[in-house]
Formats: C-alpha cells, sequence, structure tokens
C-alpha cells in the first residue's frame, strides 16, 4: 500500500510537469490515427469509462472481501499497479506527444514570476489535486500531456484480470462480463479522443503481461527458485512477496459470520500481544536494573578483596618489620652487657640461675626502658 501511494504521488508530480510541455496545438495538430480519425468524437463517453471502472473496482473489493487469502492477493494488486504506473512515469516524460483531439483546451500553465519555491509549491498543489481525486475526471481532474500510455486502461484491465483470476472458473457469466465492461471502458477511451490508439494498445498489453509473468513465477516456484539471481533483478517485489507462497493460491471464499469471528479473534490476539510485549518490556527493564545491581555488587565485591589482600600484605609487613626490631632490640641489649657476662652467656645453667638474662625470650623495649 506504501508502494503505491508512493507511486501514484509521483505519478501525479509527473502528470503537472508534462501537461506544463504539452505541445501547442496550433503548432503540432494532432497526429493521424486509424481509430480517431475514422470514430466521431462521443463527449460523454469518458464519463462513461470511468463509471465502468468504478463498477469493476466495486465488483473487486466484494471479491477481495470475501476471499480468504485476500491478503496475498491484495498485495499482489498492490505491486503490480505500482510497478505498472511507475514506468508510466517515464514514458510520459520521454516524448510528449501532440494533443489527440482538437476538442480539449490543453494549453501550458504559465505562472507569475516568482522563485522556483512558490512554482513548486504551487505544482505540489495541483499534484495533491489530481492525486487526491485519483486522476479521475468525473471528480474534477483535468490533465494534458499524459498520453503514453493510457492510466483508465491500465486500471480497467488490471481490475479485470484480477476478479477473473480470484474467482471460480464456473463464475463465467461473471467472467465475461468483466470482459466486456474491460473492452467497452477502452472503447469508451477511444471515442472520447482522450488517447491515441496506441496509447490503449500499449497499455492493455504491458498491463496484461506483467500480470501473466508475475503469476507465472509465483504459481511455480522451481521456475522462481532455479533462475533466483534474474528473479531478484527484474522482479524484487516478487521475490520478497512470493518467497513463502508455495503454488496456487486456491479461490477459497468465508462467509460474513466467519469473517467477524477472525476479526475479533485477531482483535483480541492483537490486544494480547500488546500486552505481552508491555510485560516483557518491563520484565526485560527490571532485568536490566537487576544486572546493573549485580555489576555494582561484584565491583563492590572485587573492591573488598583487593582491600582484604592489602590488609594482608600490610599484616605480613608489618610482623616483618616487628620481628626484625625484636632482633635489633636484642642485639643491642647483648652489646651492653660486660665482657665476662659475655664469655659465661653459653655456660649451661647460667641462664637458668638467673646469671645471665635468658635471650630465647627477648624483653619488650617496654622493659628495656624502666
Amino acid at each position: 500500500m506504501g508502494y503505491v501511494f508512493l507511486v501514484t504521488w509521483v505519478t501525479a508530480v509527473v502528470m503537472v510537469i508534462v501537461h506544463d510541455k504539452v505541445p501547442d496545438m496550433k503548432k503540432y495538430p494532432p497526429l493521424p490515427d486509424l481509430f480517431l480519425d475514422n470514430v466521431p468524437h462521443i463527449p460523454w463517453a469518458f464519463d462513461m469509462c470511468e463509471i465502468t471502472g468504478s463498477l469493476l473496482m466495486a465488483i473487486w473489493l466484494v471479491v477481495l472481501f470475501f476471499h480468504k487469502h485476500r491478503f496475498i492477493i491484495l498485495r499482489r494488486f498492490f505491486a503490480l499497479a505500482g510497478t505498472v504506473f511507475l514506468l508510466r512515469c517515464f514514458t510520459m516524460l520521454i516524448t510528449s506527444l501532440s494533443v489527440p483531439g482538437s476538442h480539449l483546451k490543453c494549453e501550458p500553465r504559465f505562472y507569475p514570476p516568482a522563485d522556483d519555491l512558490t512554482v513548486w509549491g504551487r505544482r505540489l498543489r495541483q499534484a495533491y489535486d489530481i492525486w487526491s481525486g485519483a486522476g479521475m475526471s468525473v471528480r474534477g481532474v483535468r490533465t494534458c500531456g499524459d498520453y503514453m500510455f493510457s492510466g483508465h486502461t491500465v486500471a480497467l484491465t488490471l481490475l479485470n484480470f484480477f476478479i477473473t483470476e480470484y474467482t471460480s472458473r464456473s463464475l463465467y457469466l461473471l467472467h465475461i462480463l468483466t470482459w466486456v465492461m474491460n473492452m467497452f471502458g477502452i472503447f469508451f477511451i477511444l471515442a472520447a479522443h482522450e488517447h491515441y490508439s496506441i496509447d490503449v494498445f500499449i497499455a492493455f498489453y504491458i498491463t496484461s503481461r506483467l500480470f501473466l509473468y508475475y503469476h507465472t513465477l509465483s504459481n511455480n516456484q522451481a521456475l522462481m527458485q532455479n533462475d533466483s539471481s534474474r528473479t531478484r533483478i527484474w522482479f524484487p517485489l516478487l521475490s520478497f512477496f512470493e518467497s513463502e507462497v508455495d503454488g496456487i493460491v486456491p479461490n477459497e471464499y468465508e462467509g460474513p459470520m466467519t469473517i467477524l469471528n477472525n476479526l475479533k479473534r485477531n482483535l483480541v490476539q492483537l490486544v494480547s500481544d500488546v500486552k505481552t510485549s508491555s510485560m516483557a518490556k518491563v520484565a526485560g527493564t527490571k532485568l536490566q536494573e537487576g544486572a546493573a545491581m549485580g555489576e555494582y555488587s561484584v565491583v563492590k565485591l572485587v573492591d573488598g578483596i583487593k582491600r582484604n589482600l592489602s590488609l594482608i600484605e600490610e599484616y605480613k609487613n608489618s610482623r616483618q618489620r616487628l620481628v626484625t626490631l625484636d632482633k635489633n632490640v636484642q642485639a643491642s641489649m647483648l652489646e651492653e652487657l660486660p665482657d665476662n657476662e659475655l664469655r659465661h652467656r653459653n655456660i649451661p645453667g647460667l641462664a637458668a640461675e638467673g646469671v645471665l638474662p635468658d635471650f630465647r625470650e627477648p624483653p619488650s623495649p617496654v622493659k628495656k626502658r624502666i
């Protein structure tokens, strides 16, 4: 749908551009045409063409509403319609054909002196009028220069082909009716002298060929898979949309009650999914908070381990300093003893009798000071 909206908007802008450069009718008269030269102009024919297209659109919407696989065929319709109208943008810009009938009042628009921004603003406003009116004259849209190829013929042909493809073969009367409406719509376009015959012929050929190519490849996955590289290049939308569609889409239909029940179930499922996603989002937030708290706890634990290791190392250093200090104290006390005591310091029993001090347990610095 977004693809179609974008392409139709680009088409409306291109239609404004080609209208502003339509050839002068006095200098470039209508080209010779086999049909237009032999069929008189019918003023009301173009309105009849758009009414015929509206009836085909109504039939298509009914088929689409009751079809079980409505979303598959809807995206196929959008893909093909967008592609054909995008191609039409190029053909309109490449060559500007002269106006096909003298009854058409077609002149280039002349803008008063203004800057480019103001001119393009007016053009975009006109493009919006064309886009919102779906390019239909019954809605007040009148354009010139957009001849190669006919957009009305594209719409009629697409609607006809989709209706006949996605309805049962037993509805042959409906198929005959849609084909008759398609052909009469084309006749009305030519009878109104709104397009050359080549515009209508090219539009019908391109639209029908694209429809057949697209459905031939999508209905035969082996063809698309065996030549996947070329398919991705020339039919990128086909490769994307039809990658999971295996075989021909069956023409199965649903009644109104089934459609309403499915719609209700889908709405309930949607609400449930929204609630689940909200709970998942809250759970994810809590999980992130827990992970952050866990990371903070790990950092604190590592810092505590580092502090404990530093305290242990400091304790070891303090103990080593105390041992060294005790040895120094002991050495200083030995230096203070008389020589006779030093000579007898190793005599057994003297230390035990109190003659010599017992250096196995050296006195503390406090006792020494006392």
